[in-house]
């Protein structure tokens, strides 16, 4: 008789569906938990990148259109980029020792007060070159301090095999912002008060991030939160000074390293790539301006955004739990070669071919490399990581656009002219001489390089199985 009552409880009726086990039911539960969080975690990103996107176009106009000179506007590039550099040693003590919800929430802060404050100074008329100057580097510095606690408080709560979706999701965000920032950003100048228009915009952005940070934070849990009850090992919450915090953490990312020559060896081989795409990609204005119109630039630019957001969906549909350092090497030899290919070619049919697989490679490449690192770091030291890593990157793109430009006005354009150097060698015969063939020579030379390096790697077979030999965050 038992054995009739249980069977019939177990079976599924109209007044007694089935249901899951308790067990299932909390998973699905957490499951649930985990995507909303991450869902909000991503809009609050989006909407403070999409604003900082928009302003950093506009204040680029803005200060063009005031004064007439390019180095003006180079001059608020470098101030961010510094600002920036020096704000990351910062942001791994913050993001690994602190409470990640009052980091957030003070950058978050911080940002709309120097907003208000362009926005008074914009409607009084007192608005100058050095007050937008202070907010360039004021507002990288803010979101140099900010990315780190997001991107470990993700780390804490996402499945390890989600990691490169969450790298794809990203990269889908940051390629629609390409497409659209720029035009809502001169619609806004146009037609909504100019750069008043636009910082107000602004301002609402930034407080619906802060708003969406604070509600995922706050439901996310005090493990993923951090602060007083990090319970990591790896590096112990202490006190004393920020600077003091800020050397250590320093230094415990770099211990790391040598901890893990592997993933060193992961670091260099990823700045040296970024260098040579940074060196090419830098230079593709002036090289198409130089013999067609703006609207081909436009196109090539825009065929290139496409390719990068649908790269970007690969990754984040795919689900890559596997491989993902071979998918990384994979896909930067298809990026070189792609960039090696836009230096030989002189028709916009082949450079919006280029464009679009550059794109479309790099894009899963960093997706993939950014899940790489969020699995292999340690809990402890996430923060510092991934500080350094921004700084490393950030060093190597304003090294390369000093070099990069100098390079191609002042040394290869020169050579590849009518009667120049390399008039008449075989360098002249093979790319031609006139405008831009300097700078193709200088695309196909970086891609050569990074082609080189790229294939190297493949052949490396640590390396290439690094994904396998270095222990996952949090494992001895």
């Amino acid at each position: 008789m038992q054995e009739v009552t249980v069977e019939a409880a177990a079976t599924p009726t109209r007044d007694n569906p089935a249901r899951p086990p308790p067990l299932q039911q909390q998973e699905q539960q957490q499951a649930r938990g985990t995507r909303s969080t991450f869902a909000l975690l991503w809009l609050s990103e989006t909407a403070f990148d999409l604003g900082t996107t928009l302003v950093s176009f506009a204040v680029g106009v803005w200060i063009f259109s005031r004064t007439g000179s390019a180095q003006d506007y180079s001059f608020s590039v470098l101030a961010a980029a510094l600002a920036a550099m020096l704000a990351t040693p910062f942001a791994g003590v913050l993001a690994d020792r602190h409470d990640r919800r009052r980091v957030v929430l003070c950058c978050d802060l911080a940002a709309i007060a120097g907003t208000f404050v362009i926005v008074v100074a914009l409607t009084s008329g007192r608005l100058g070159i050095g007050a937008l100057y202070a907010y360039a580097a004021v507002a990288a510095a803010v979101g140099a301090l900010r990315r780190p606690s997001i991107r470990v408080a993700v780390s804490r709560f996402v499945p390890k095999d989600r990691f490169a979706q969450v790298g794809g999701l990203t990269g889908i965000s940051r390629a629609l912002m390409q497409v659209g920032a720029p035009a809502t950003a001169g619609l806004l100048m146009a037609h909504a008060g100019g750069l008043q228009g636009v910082m107000a915009t602004q301002l609402c952005l930034l407080l619906a991030a802060a708003a969406l940070v604070f509600a995922a934070l706050t439901r996310a849990g005090a493990d993923v939160r951090g602060g007083a009850d990090v319970r990591s090992g790896d590096v112990p919450a202490q006190g004393g000074a920020l600077w003091r915090g800020a050397g250590a953490s320093l230094s415990g990312a770099l211990a790391y390293l040598r901890e893990q020559p592997l993933m060193r060896a992961l670091l260099g081989y990823g700045a040296l790539v970024q260098c040579l795409m940074v060196l090419a990609t830098a230079m593709v204005t002036p090289m198409v301006l130089s013999t067609h119109s703006s609207g081909v630039l436009g196109l090539v630019m825009s065929v290139g955004i496409v390719g990068g957001l649908l790269g970007s969906i690969l990754v984040a549909t795919a689900r890559l739990r596997h491989g993902l350092m071979r998918w990384v090497l994979a896909c930067d030899a298809l990026q070189c070669a792609a960039v090696l290919a836009a230096g030989c070619a002189t028709t916009p049919a082949l450079w919006c071919a280029a464009a679009f697989v550059c794109l479309f490679c790099g894009s899963t490449s960093v997706a993939c490399s950014h899940a790489l690192w969020m699995r292999k770091a340690p809990i402890g030291r996430q923060g510092s990581v991934f500080a350094l890593i921004a700084a490393s990157n950030m060093l190597v793109m304003c090294a390369v656009l000093l070099a990069g430009g100098w390079l191609a006005d002042a040394v290869l354009e020169p050579a590849l002219r009518p009667g120049g150097a390399l008039d008449g060698t075989p360098v002249g015969s093979l790319f031609g001489t006139g405008p831009g063939r300097g700078i193709g020579f200088l695309f196909f030379a970086s891609g050569a390089a990074g082609l080189a390096l790229t294939v190297f790697a493949l052949f490396h077979p640590r390396l290439r199985r690094l994904e396998t030999l270095v222990p996952d965050g949090g494992q001895s």
